[in-house]
């Protein structure tokens, strides 16, 4: 028999051993568990600056792009070798790497979870798709292929104009946001837009960003976690970023802009957008803290902003590094600094800003001492700095000079000048003088001087000068602007050194290394231009299209001339004018002159069947040549010995059926006829002679050949009141309408040719 002892010995090991088997069940129970709830999620982040030809080159879809994709690395729990970023794709390009995505996506699927996709794009788009370059990815396709991925959420989140299309296609309808924890079970499908079928979507230079994408983005980190649960769902972030879109794009040139979505989602469990838990370092602001926040990394780019609620706590979540975070209350400006470290949270209070000095606040906001823009002066920081906490101030003196950055109204009696950044306006009777860069209007009678950047408009009567701009420049004599600048130059003389993405209009001279368009009446002269158009003379190296009441020239045209003389060195498209001159054409200039160096350039002296000694010479190419011809009559039965007193000269115009060498010729003239040889043309009557002839040119030798053909002419009285023409064999056929006698006949004739034909 087992003893008492011995068999609570043996109780107590089966018990042991029973929970230590439940222990391992359970183990593999929650591993197996949390295998099948895994999510497996993938980012494609597309971006394309480039529209094609008529659309703005964007600046900041690359980094939106990229904005994107690390907020939902570090805090969407995407891995790092699921994030594709695709720049400046073909729509075949774009095509093959949601291919390749959907061939990642088949090949995980052998592990156990769902599979969620996000698709974002920052560029060009319109009513029919997106622009990527000067191909468009129609919207229904776009849908359709997002639709067919192999996945069991797809997302798409698109930041361009007119996007709210693709939500058209289906309708939209408000539900759910898709990205889902790991307890759902949800599948379909969201599509988010920065915009509205027929609105544009806008960028900014002081968010170096689009406005929907950077709202997003701050909405992601956690400024739109209104729950206050650490946990961004993709209503909230939704639902801050239309507002935050809508509240700065409401006064912008471009207009309201109004985020949508369409959504078609079906399961259960929590939606997430993004975890603040997630992230290596953190920033919490307390129930104390309220107002606008702008919060700045360690190279002074705008990371986050937001307004904030009185009595709200909040949480970011931010990469470890140094921040500034500035805190503005109605007229109240404040600010901190934050060192965030991998593994902690920080916290801020309003206890831990500081408020900015009230000069300082009016002169300078965030530029000088408490400044914390670690890369330096940048203009970027500078600016946006002076917008934002700047105080609108106007002073006048005769001689106004001001050091420190300034916003607001600057006047002079005799000069106004600011040595900092400025947003505003300066007047003066003689002189503004701007020595960094300047946001506003220059308005004086003799001189307007903008050392560095200017964006707005100068407007003088005696000369402008920037450094470079994008707006305006008005005078009655120069404007000039050193590097590359867009907008207009209106004046006499109107010098762009660099650039000038835009119009140069003038009563003298435009000059640009390269612009857009010229307009004068005098003289255009550029390295490269798309247009230009005077009273004069265009020149350019490098030309698109050119159009002058008197003379076109330039190395390389690309289009079109058309002037009364056109000259190309090599020209790709066609010259229309009086005189055409070209090295090399593509195609036949139209013309009475036409002079192409790859051309017909032939002379043919001939004898016909008048009795006639004429010459005749074509100018143009195989496809379209000019005729001038000249004629004088023997008298008959005197050969090669006596000429009649009248003659005649015309201009014509044929073709040699496109061969060049021995070829057949097709030519219609139209020749005057003169009575008095040797007499001024002034005091001579004429009549008129139309003739159409078919001939053929052989060959001899390069340079040399044999022309033979026939003819077929009609002759008029026109103002001689007889007819001077007819053959040598008198084989005619006189006619008559009304008062007007005409004479026709078949001839012939034969020459020798030389030149290139």
């Amino acid at each position: 028999m087992i003893s008492n002892k011995a068999f609570g010995v043996l109780s107590g090991l089966s018990f042991a051993f029973m929970l230590i088997l439940l222990v391992f069940a359970s183990n593999a129970n929650a591993a197996n568990a949390t295998t099948e709830g895994r999510i497996n999620r993938y980012v494609v982040a597309v971006s394309a600056n480039n529209g094609g030809a008529g659309r703005p080159m964007l600046r900041y879809a690359e980094s939106d792009a990229r904005s994107f994709a690390k907020v939902l690395k570090e805090m969407g729990g995407v891995l790092p070798q699921n994030v594709i970023l695709v720049k400046e794709p073909s729509v075949d390009a774009l095509q093959k790497e949601l291919s390749k995505l959907d061939a990642k996506i088949l090949q995980d699927k052998s592990v156990s979870g769902r599979n969620e996709v996000l698709v974002y794009y920052s560029g060009h788009a319109d009513e029919k798709g997106l622009r990527l370059g000067e191909e468009t990815y129609a919207w229904k396709d776009l849908r359709d292929r997002i639709d067919a991925l192999s996945a069991d959420v797809k997302i798409a989140v698109i930041d361009a104009c007119g996007s709210g299309a693709i939500t058209r296609v289906k309708g939209g309808k408000a539900v759910p946001a898709f990205m889902v924890d790991q307890s759902s079970d949800m599948k379909g499908y969201a599509f988010i837009t920065s915009s509205t079928q027929d609105e544009s979507s806008q960028e900014s230079d002081k968010l170096k960003g689009s406005f929907f994408t950077h709202s997003l983005v701050s909405g992601l980190r956690g400024a739109g976690d209104l729950s206050s649960d650490g946990r961004v769902t993709l209503s909230e972030a939704y639902q801050f970023a239309f507002n935050e879109t809508l509240q700065k794009t409401e006064t912008t040139l471009g207009g309201a802009q109004h985020p949508s979505r369409d959504m078609n989602l079906a399961g259960t469990g929590d939606v997430v957008m993004t975890d603040l838990r997630a992230t290596s370092a953190g920033l919490d602001l307390d129930e104390s803290v309220y107002g606008r926040l702008y919060i700045r990394d360690n190279a002074g780019e705008l990371v986050a902003e937001l307004n904030k609620k009185q009595g709200h706590a909040m949480s970011l979540g931010l990469p470890a590094g140094n921040y500034t975070v500035n805190l503005q209350q109605n007229l109240d400006y404040m600010g901190a600094t934050v060192v965030l470290s991998n593994g902690k949270r920080e916290k801020l209070s309003i206890g831990s800003f500081k408020s900015v000095v009230a000069e300082q606040t009016v002169l300078r906001g965030e530029i000088g001492g408490n400044r914390n823009c670690t890369s330096g002066d940048t203009i970027a920081c500078s600016l946006d700095s002076l917008d934002h906490n700047g105080k609108f101030r106007t002073t006048f003196n005769f001689v106004n000079t001001d050091s420190d950055p300034r916003k607001g109204l600057q006047l002079g009696l005799f000069v106004a000048r600011t040595k900092d950044y400025m947003l505003g306006t300066q007047v003066s009777l003689f002189a503004n003088i701007a020595q960094k860069e300047m946001h506003g209007l220059q308005a004086t009678t003799i001189v307007n001087v903008a050392k560095d950047h200017f964006e707005g408009a100068q407007l003088s009567s005696v000369a402008n000068y920037a450094g470079s701009f994008d707006g305006a420049q008005v005078s009655s004599v120069v404007n000039i602007a050193k590097d590359k600048s867009s907008g207009a130059q209106i004046g006499i003389v109107n010098v762009a050194v660099d650039s000038l993405n835009g119009l140069q209009v003038s009563a003298g001279v435009n000059y640009a290394k390269t612009t857009d368009l010229q307009v004068t009446a005098g003289v255009n002269v550029a390295q490269a231009a798309k247009m230009q158009v005077v009273a004069g003379v265009n020149y350019a190296t490098n030309s698109k299209l050119q159009i002058a009441a008197g003379v076109n020239a330039t190395h390389v045209n690309e289009h079109l001339q058309v002037g009364v003389v056109n000259y190309a060195t090599n020209e790709k498209g066609r010259q229309w004018g009086i005189i055409n001159i070209c090295a090399h054409c593509e195609k036949s200039p139209v013309g009475i002159i036409n002079v192409v160096g790859n051309g017909v350039w032939s002379a043919t002296p001939y004898l016909n069947e008048m009795g006639a000694l004429g010459g005749s010479l074509h100018l143009g190419t195989a496809y379209f040549y000019t005729n001038i011809e000249w004629a004088a009559f023997f008298k008959k039965g005197h050969i090669f010995k006596e000429f009649e007193k009248f003659y005649e000269h015309g201009v014509g115009v044929g073709t040699q059926f496109g061969k060049y060498g021995s070829h057949w010729e097709l030519e219609y003239t139209f020749f005057n006829v003169y009575d008095k040889f040797g007499v001024d043309e002034g005091d001579c009557k004429f009549g008129y002679h139309h003739r159409g002839r078919v001939g053929y040119v052989y060959q001899v030798v390069p340079g040399f050949g044999l022309s033979v053909g026939g003819t077929l002419n009609l002759t008029s009285e026109g103002y001689i009141n007889k007819l001077l023409l007819k053959p040598l064999g008198d084989y005619h056929d006189d006619v008559s309408y009304k008062s007007h006698k005409g004479r026709w006949w078949p001839g012939f004739y034969a020459g020798l040719t030389f030149g290139r034909f």
